[in-house]
This record gives structure tokens, C-alpha cells and sequence, in this order.
């Protein structure tokens, strides 16, 4: 027979009984929800994360393509894939320099001689006189005594133009730029076209040692200037050397030579009469 005071014991119990269910299911849930964030703190720290990488200056690898051609009158005259140079006799010349890659600091030597150091190519230029010397470029024939005292039959650069490409970069730019990534560039000729390539060929036996001397006068000024650096990391320095062969002209044609040369006539016999 259950009394009142039996009654509230009974349910005193069950409050506790139900406290203690309720406070287990909420420390079990706490206890799967920190297991639940510790696991996904785990998978977090093994998965690899991309790195991002600072972008390299995107230098074309065309250092290759420096070139030069030589002007006379406007005539554009390049190498052959020897680095032979035809070239008109007693006919002033420029030197048009190439560098359509980057910019480049150009030495010039032409028969052994030092023509000018550190010209500022900016894709092109053109040369046209000596650093030192207000005096056009010209062509002469080996022997001739503009060239030097032996006519140049001594030397062994006659006719030789060497042109050296140093990749630069202007000063005030150096802190504005990324650091690029160095690149190694294969060395190649730039290829002449197939018409410069067949005349050098006709002309090759018919050419003249020749040299460079100095005629008449040039307006063309250099300016020096500190505000370019040398810059490797854009490409590697080229040296590139050619050699001017001089054409050999045909005899004019005179009033006294006019009729000479001339080959016989040929005439078929007539056949004989059956």
C-alpha cells in the first residue's frame, strides 16, 4: 500500500532518475560533437593547400634574332647563312642594328677596330660613323690606302664587323619589376631569304677582299648616359660577326668594246638535193 510519504520518495527518484538520462545524452552529444571537430581538424591539416607562385617576366626566348644589315643608298644588304655581307665598292654604308627581343648595350668593331662601346640599341638603331671620328663609313678594296698603311692586306679582320648584344634595362625600373626567372637560350642564325642566299652564291666568285676606310662627314651625335644596367637574367650576351665581301663591277661597255665578245653566227648548212 503506498503511502504519500512513499509517493514522494517515488518521485524524487524519478526527477533524479530522468536529470541523470538527460545530462548523459547532452555529455554524450558534447563528447561526439568535439570528436566530430577534432576529426575534421585532422583532415583539414593534411590536405595540401596551392601555394601561389610570383609570375615571371615573360621574356621571348628570340635573343637569336639580333641581327644587323648594312644601308648603302638604301639598299638593304644582309648576311648569307655563312655571315657573308655583299656589299657595292666605293659606296658609303650604315649599319642598322637589331635587338627586337629586349633592349641591348652594342659594341661595334669593324677590321679589328673599336668603333664604339655601350650604344644604346632599343630594338634598332643605326650607326653610321665612328664614336670618335665625324666620318661616314665607305668601302674600299683591299690595297687601297684608305684602309691603313698596308691597305689593309695584313690584316686579318679585313672586311670583319663584329657586333656584341648585352641585354640592359633602365635603372629606375629594377624596383618595379619581379624577380624574372633566368633562362637559357640556345644560340642560332637568324636565316637570310632564299633570294640573299642564291645572290650570295652567284657572287662568290666574283668578290672582292674589302675593308671599311672614312669619307665625307656625319651629323650623327652620342649622348652618354648612366640610367641603363646590365641585365643577364634577360638573356645571355651575343656576339655576332660578319665579313663584307666587296662585288666585283662588269666592264663598261664602250664605244671601243662594244662589238667585241660577240660569238660567231652559227648557219646551218642546207641539206644537199637528192
Amino acid at each position: 500500500m503506498l503511502t504519500p510519504s512513499n509517493l514522494r520518495i517515488l518521485a524524487i527518484c524519478s526527477v533524479l532518475v530522468g536529470g541523470l538520462v538527460i545530462a548523459g545524452y547532452a555529455r554524450s552529444t558534447e563528447s561526439s560533437a568535439i570528436s566530430n571537430r577534432l576529426s575534421d581538424e585532422k583532415i583539414g591539416n593534411n590536405t595540401t593547400q596551392p601555394i601561389s607562385s610570383v609570375p615571371s617576366r615573360p621574356y621571348i626566348p628570340q635573343n637569336s634574332a639580333v641581327s644587323i644589315a648594312i644601308n648603302q643608298n638604301g639598299n638593304m644588304r644582309r648576311a648569307d647563312p655563312r655571315g657573308y655581307i655583299n656589299v657595292g665598292i666605293r659606296e658609303t654604308y650604315k649599319i642598322e642594328i637589331n635587338s627586337p627581343s629586349y633592349t641591348s648595350a652594342v659594341s661595334v668593331k669593324i677590321d679589328g677596330v673599336s668603333i664604339i662601346d655601350g650604344l644604346i640599341c632599343d630594338r634598332s638603331v643605326i650607326l653610321e660613323r665612328p664614336r670618335a671620328i665625324a666620318k661616314q663609313f665607305i668601302v674600299l678594296e683591299e690595297g687601297n690606302p684608305g684602309l691603313d698603311r698596308d691597305g689593309g692586306i695584313n690584316n686579318p679582320d679585313l672586311g670583319l664587323i663584329e657586333v656584341t648584344f648585352r641585354p640592359i634595362k633602365r635603372r629606375a625600373a629594377i624596383a618595379l619589376e619581379p624577380l624574372p626567372r633566368t633562362q637559357e637560350f640556345p644560340p642560332s642564325a637568324s636565316a637570310p631569304s632564299r633570294d640573299e642566299a642564291s645572290k650570295s652564291r652567284a657572287s662568290e666568285n666574283r668578290s672582292n677582299a674589302v675593308g671599311t676606310g672614312l669619307s665625307g662627314s656625319s651629323s650623327q651625335d652620342f649622348v652618354a648616359t648612366n640610367d641603363w644596367v646590365e641585365a643577364p637574367e634577360i638573356a645571355p650576351t651575343v656576339t655576332k660577326k660578319y665579313r663584307l665581301i666587296g662585288l666585283r663591277a662588269p666592264d663598261p661597255v664602250t664605244l671601243q668594246n662594244m662589238n667585241q665578245n660577240r660569238p660567231s653566227e652559227i648557219v646551218d648548212s642546207a641539206p644537199p638535193r637528192l
